[in-house]
């Protein structure tokens, strides 16, 4: 769908600002829930993205983003709370509607080579 204003996508999303709480050094105890509800909401074609916030050297700092594909903000909260590591207290989160309007990626799968990338 394009945007009113020109060549933009105008695609609306919900970005998941995930914070690490005082607790969050102990969510490795959920880290297996939380992966599978990743698994289980991109498989429902919830999800659209997601990762953790790093540190320059790639290790975890403890928090992470989310972009939902959602009706409206209350279903991405919803979706937000039930996400193991929010529900149990190691993560606060916060929603932020979003609309993806620029930008270009491409993305190459070879599943005879086990590989992917993104550039």
């Amino acid at each position: 769908m394009a945007h009113p204003g020109g060549n933009r996508l105008g695609q609306r999303f919900y970005v998941v600002l995930a914070e690490p709480t005082a607790i969050a050094a102990q969510r490795h105890a959920a880290t297996d829930a939380h992966l599978a509800y990743l698994a289980e909401i991109e498989a429902a074609g919830t999800l659209f993205l997601a990762g953790p916030f790093v540190a320059e050297d790639g290790t975890s700092a403890g928090g992470g983003m989310f972009v939902l594909r959602c009706a409206d903000i209350a279903e991405a909260e919803a979706v937000a709370a039930r996400d193991p590591y929010n529900a149990g207290g190691y993560r606060t989160f916060k929603v932020l509607p979003w609309r993806l309007d620029q930008g270009a990626f491409s993305l190459n799968v070879s599943f005879a080579g086990g590989g992917h990338g993104f550039a």
